[in-house]
């Protein structure tokens, strides 16, 4: 442990801990271009809440806003607050792109300008006669065809109700006032989740004291309520759980020593774990804590059966306790490493993380048994006989035997119970089942969106070419294809680069187009004259026009002037491809959308689709590294105890593991890649169980004389039992009353499977002899 010890100092002063789903998931599998655009297309949205204050008047709603914006200052959780839009910014950007005003033209203008080109003249006309004609007319002496105005515009497809700099919305009832904030960081740690939350709810009550109302969403509240959520449940169940366990424990030794001692050997290798797993991989992932922390729970069998062992024989010593227990304990230590083994060679590093995680854990937590128990047992020995020991021997003598009586239809009942409930198990693997949300946040956010439909679905289009050339060419001839989906109602809006910038030859093409259409034809001209510009002022039109001929604008140049929304659309080309980002709004037809993949250079992508197959596939892959695991166990087995004995032993977990899928089917459970991990657990408990009853009756026949201590090696076999399965069901089962699909989803597995176990495991070398 001092060695351990000197590596925590080196490993957990560092960054260690992986949330992303993706970590979990092979770098083969990832796809590295639609990782980095998953990435870029999420970086933004799970950054972003969204607040709306409502009043009765945009008035009202506007200053609720503001007493809203002065409360979230300080908070010191947001990098960015976006109340007043930022004129200044607008204005910069407005005047580093104008000078490319005849080279950037909308889709729009082009048509208009290819089909008939007086049409542009005379909406400008009807424009600068319209009541909003004074605005447009302060932009005549420098944009007289107003085609730059139209291009800026242009690039706010949503058209919004601004008072006072802040954009206003209104629904049948009330007005609101839009406050747009950034987190820090995407990945909050879990004292500013509570943080959020906390804010939350605090400014949802100050707001109603002051008369207004407040509605507010984003991923990272959602993030918030679910970590919450789980926070809350763990806790109620680990103080429950732990306040059962120390008055189990209490109730059975009437003593500290071995309560302090399990926990000893727990934290050992939990430790232990933790160190050589972040040594080994530089990051584990917090799955890797949850289910790796549930497998070394298999150690507690080990101090317990050492402990219980002192209620078998008169004089208990230690050092004799571990002469008895130790090829138990040996054998059982063994084969749990050989299952964890085949997970070690497995591709997935989730499985390689928890693997790793449990087999050291594991290991030091046997040798904190072994080699400390002697020494911290020394004069422990019990001169009661518990209940729940009489309980255990009273159990073991006659559950058994009414097993074996009735075993025929039993036999029969659980295999009809086992194959229906095979046949009703349905795989769940929608990623969706593991994030729970309060209705009331998801009415909210429905809410939002309704009123500001502005947030990114899940689902985009990656575009790709091998040049920049190839890229715009491939985006433009989606970009067809979404607008035909737009006019059918099947899409709200998209947003792509290349409808805000125009490459090199559209961007000369567009300053032809004009040249031809406008200012070669004399329309340019006899425009400006009926409006009254001077001959000067057309003079000077002209040579603008005729200077700006060889201009064009870059790319990068053009991104340096966007906003952040539009910067996240373009991934960069690299030696051998461009590529970039076309966002989607509002979809109500994903099939029509998903067609669309066949275009050259289009690649779609739907996050939560692409992440439930892949945990569908990692589901099958996993049930046959648990079988190989299985067969592993049994075959290790075999070589050391002979093949009817390993049958025996491995039997127990074996069915264990059907019952509880079984159950699972018949009680419309949710069935996924991380039931699995339960079944770990129910297969290293279940063998620990079924080799120290095989020990006990080994043992009783190595015993000749009358006197022997048989019965007492079965009872306190049956107690250690007893003791691991009830502190197992307390630790784990209980989280099968959590409301989060993925946590119910393990306790209610690991509860049917270890309940499973206990019953069975007396059957090992069970003999009639031994009830007398």
């Amino acid at each position: 442990m001092l060695v351990i010890g000197t590596l925590s100092s080196q490993t957990l002063t560092k960054d260690w801990l992986e949330t992303g789903f993706l970590a979990l998931l092979p770098a083969t599998e990832q796809q590295p271009d639609i990782a980095k655009a998953v990435k870029q297309h999420n970086e933004q949205r799970d950054r972003k809440v969204i607040w709306l204050t409502g009043a009765a008047t945009s008035e009202a709603a506007i200053n609720h806003a503001k007493q809203l914006k002065q409360q979230l200052q300080q908070s010191h959780l947001f990098k960015t607050l976006l109340l007043e839009l930022p004129q200044q910014q607008v204005l910069q950007r407005y005047q580093q792109l104008f000078p490319y005003r005849y080279q950037l033209l909308d889709a729009q203008t082009q048509a208009t300008l290819q089909n008939n080109p007086k049409d542009l003249l005379s909406r400008n006309l009807e424009t600068l006669y319209s009541p909003m004609g004074q605005m447009t007319a302060a932009d005549l002496e420098h944009d007289p065809l107003l085609i730059f105005s139209r291009y800026f515009h242009a690039q706010n497809p949503i058209h919004l109700t601004v008072e006072h700099g802040i954009v206003v919305l209104k629904d049948t009832s009330q007005y609101w006032a839009l406050l747009l904030t950034d987190l820090e960081d995407s990945h909050l740690q879990l004292d500013k989740l509570e943080s959020l939350l906390v804010l939350v709810n605090n400014a949802k009550a100050k707001m109603q004291e002051s008369g207004g109302d407040l509605m507010v969403t984003g991923m990272p509240l959602f993030t918030a309520h679910g970590a919450d959520s789980a926070k809350q449940e763990i806790s109620t169940v680990g103080v429950g759980s732990s306040v059962g366990i120390i008055i189990l424990m209490l109730l059975t030794f009437r003593s500290l020593r071995p309560l302090i001692l399990s926990f000893l050997a727990i934290s050992c290798g939990l430790f232990a774990a933790l160190v050589v797993s972040v040594l080994v991989f530089g990051k584990i992932h917090i799955i890797t804590l949850v289910f790796g922390a549930s497998l070394i729970g298999v150690a507690d069998d080990y101090a317990l059966h050492f402990m219980c062992d002192s209620f078998g024989a008169k004089n208990w010593q230690p050092r004799h306790g571990l002469r008895y227990i130790f090829p138990g304990l040996l054998i059982g230590l063994l084969t749990n490493l050989l299952s964890y083994s085949g997970l070690v060679l497995s591709p997935f590093p989730g499985l390689r993380q928890v693997a790793l995680f449990s087999a050291v854990g594991l290991l030091v937590a046997w040798l904190t048994v072994v080699l400390l128990f002697p020494l911290l047992l020394t004069r422990f020995t019990p001169e009661h006989q518990p209940v729940i020991l009489k309980l255990a021997n009273y159990w073991q003598q006659h559950w058994p035997v009414w097993l074996l009586k009735n075993r025929h239809w039993l036999v029969s009942l659980l295999v009809i119970f086992i194959l229906g409930g095979l046949w009703h198990l349905t795989p769940r693997d929608d990623v969706r089942l593991l994030q729970s949300a309060p209705a009331q946040l998801i009415k909210m956010a429905d809410k939002i969106k309704q009123l500001l439909p502005v947030s990114p679905e899940n689902q985009f289009f990656l575009v790709s070419g091998s040049n920049l050339d190839e890229w715009h060419r491939n985006e433009q001839q989606l970009l067809k294809a979404l607008k035909t989906v737009t006019a059918q109602n099947k899409l709200s809006i998209y947003q792509s680069l290349s409808d805000y910038w125009p490459d090199e030859n559209t961007q000369k093409s567009n300053y032809q187009l004009l040249d031809g259409s406008l200012y070669q034809s004399g329309l340019l001209k006899q425009y400006m004259s009926d409006l009254g510009f001077s001959d000067k002022a057309i003079k000077n039109e002209l040579n603008q026009f005729t200077d700006a001929r060889n201009k064009t604008i870059s790319i990068s140049d053009w991104l340096a002037t966007a906003d952040e929304s539009k910067q996240n659309l373009w991934l960069g080309c690299d030696s051998s491809q461009c590529r970039s980002i076309v966002s989607l709004i509002g979809i109500s037809d994903l099939s029509a959308l998903s067609s669309l993949q066949n275009l050259s250079g289009i690649a779609w992508v739907d996050q939560v689709e692409q992440l439930s197959s892949m945990f569908a596939r990692y589901r099958i892959r996993v049930s046959l590294l648990l079988t190989a695991a299985y067969l592993l166990v049994f075959v290790g087995l075999g070589f050391k105890l002979g093949w009817k004995n390993a049958l025996a032993i491995t039997s127990i977990p074996v069915v264990a593991a059907l019952v509880s899928l079984a159950m699972m089917g018949w009680c419309n459970q949710l069935f996924s890649l991380f039931n699995l991990f339960a079944l770990i657990l129910v297969l290293g408990i279940g063998v620990d169980d079924a080799i120290f009853f095989f020990m006990a009756e080994a043992s009783r026949k190595k015993q000749a004389s009358p006197d022997s201590d048989n019965e007492d090696k079965r009872a306190s076999t049956s107690l250690a039992v007893t003791l691991s399965a009830l502190t197992t069901l307390l630790a784990f089962g209980l989280l099968a009353i959590s409301s989060t699909e993925i946590v119910h989803a393990f306790g209610f597995t690991v509860a049917t499977g270890i309940f499973t176990a206990l019953l069975l495991s007396p059957l090992v070398g069970f003999r009639k002899a031994v009830v007398g």
